[in-house]
Order: structure tokens, then C-alpha cells, then sequence
């Protein structure tokens, strides 16, 4: 919606909190259908999520498996790694960091929660390329006229 009224263009915004491997895939492949459909898509990085888009971030991704296996130094990241290969095998999904530049390329905008970057004492420059910053207020305005809102 523009001033109340219909522009007829689908809007999705996703936020995703968590840099895990079962917190990044499902916003990444939901942006990317959805940009595919024809939305206007936003993925609202916060908290352990912003970490996915720093640089070299996605490499970091980790899956801790429910109980005390994820308490295993080490098997997170073997995890996350033996998840991904199953995810392109079986499933035809790629690795995360294919995920971000295939979501780049069809459209898919990544706004990176400015309070967050506050927080954590990050700049623009340690993000990838492409990222804007957006504070709570501009989410606000954007989760106001889209069709999807999803916290993931």
C-alpha cells in the first residue's frame, strides 16, 4: 500500500535472530521463493542473526543438535556441515552463504538492526556488500503494508 492504497505488489519481511543452521536456512529459502513469486522481500537480521551476514560469517553457521550432544566441542560446526551436504543432496538446497548471493541476486534486500549493530559494536563495513542498516522504526514501516510478516 501506498498513502492507503493498493500498489497491487506482494511485500514479505522476515526476521531472522539466530545464526544456526535450523535459524538461517528457513528465511533465506522463504526470501528467495517469495522474491521468485514477485514480492518485495526483506530479511531483518537481529541479535545472533546479524552474524550471519558479517563477512565470513556464514561459514560460522553451527547446528546444535537437541541434549547434550550439542554441548560437544566441535560437533556443532561438523553438524552444520553434514546438514548442509544433506540439504544439497537430498533436498537440492545450497550451502548458506550460496543461499545469501542467490537472495541477492533475485531482489531480496538484507537490513541488518541498527540497535543490534549498536550493541555489538559492528559497522557497516564489517557486513557483506549490500547490506543496509535499519533501525526498529524503519521494520515498523515496512512490516505495516506487507503482506507476510514472519519471525523465524
Amino acid at each position: 500500500m501506498k498513502n492507503g492504497v493498493s500498489t497491487g505488489i506482494k511485500r514479505v519481511n522476515l526476521i531472522c535472530s539466530r545464526d544456526t543452521a535450523d535459524g538461517v536456512y528457513p528465511p533465506l529459502i522463504l526470501g528467495l521463493q517469495a522474491a521468485r513469486a514477485g514480492a518485495e522481500t526483506v530479511i531483518f537480521f537481529t541479535f545472533d542473526g546479524l552474524n550471519v551476514i558479517r563477512k565470513g560469517g556464514a561459514k560460522k553457521i553451527k547446528y546444535y543438535p537437541k541434549g547434550l550432544l550439542g554441548a560437544i566441542p566441535g560437533l556443532p560446526a561438523m553438524m552444520a556441515r553434514m546438514l548442509s551436504g544433506l540439504a544439497e543432496s537430498r533436498a537440492g538446497v545450497p550451502d548458506i552463504e550460496t543461499l545469501l548471493e542467490m537472495c541477492q541476486l533475485e531482489g531480496v534486500k538484507f537490513h541488518a538492526c541498527l540497535m543490534t549493530m549498536q550493541m555489538m559494536n559492528l559497522s557497516p563495513s564489517d557486513l557483506i556488500e549490500g547490506v543496509e542498516v535499519a533501525d526498529a522504526a524503519g521494520y515498523m514501516q515496512k512490516a505495516l503494508v506487507s503482506d507476510v510478516n514472519l519471525f523465524i
